[in-house]
């Protein structure tokens, strides 16, 4: 098993672990009809594992992002969301990633804690200037899925975090179609909108 696999395992297992601090209070801080507003930044590397047959993807690349989102809860537990996604890339050369996951999904472990922990997976499309052999095309898919961990307030902004893999290809369209993988950090703000 590979560093970044274990590292991976271990931040999903410290998320799952999250001391109840709260518990106590049995309200619900979470519920069916809220509304999510977000604004997350990330940092990002390309890594051998993911989607497609990772391994084969050998371009090193590293980037900054900016990740604007909204939701909707569905249950007190289950939310949807669209996000959209910029990432600027200084390696292995300049280039921009721009695109829209238009359809996404959080389940919360719990919805009465200040801290909960969460799964993630969203998708959508999006436009590139990357110029790597992984790529095939300008207009391409993206994949995210990971866990995180979001701050619960009853008033104001709270926080958020998670680790993400993000999946870039053009889902055998064009080409071999390698794909690109990276592991992702994201870290924002979020409200809910009770």
């Amino acid at each position: 098993m590979n560093a970044r696999l274990k590292v991976a395992i271990a931040l999903a297992s410290a998320l799952l672990a999250v001391p109840d601090r709260a518990h106590a209070q049995t309200e619900e801080r979470l519920a069916r009809g809220y509304r999510t507003r977000a604004l997350a930044g990330s940092v990002g590397h390309s890594w051998g594992f993911g989607w497609n047959d990772a391994s084969r993807a050998t371009s090193d690349l590293q980037f900054a992002g900016f990740h604007p989102q909204l939701g909707w809860f569905q249950t007190s537990r289950i939310e949807l969301y669209g996000e959209g996604t910029l990432h600027v890339y200084w390696r292995p050369r300049a280039a921009v990633f721009a695109g829209l996951m238009g359809i996404g999904a959080r389940y919360h472990l719990h919805d009465d804690r200040e801290w909960t922990p969460y799964l993630l997976l969203s998708a959508g499309l999006g436009w590139t200037s990357l110029d790597i052999v992984e790529i095939d095309r300008i207009f391409n898919f993206q994949v995210a899925w990971g866990a995180g961990l979001r701050q619960i307030t009853r008033k104001g902004p709270g926080w958020l975090i998670e680790f993400r893999n993000h999946h870039i290809s053009n889902a055998g369209t064009r080409g071999e179609n390698i794909g690109i993988n990276s592991a992702t950090l994201v870290v924002g703000i979020h409200w809910v909108l009770r």
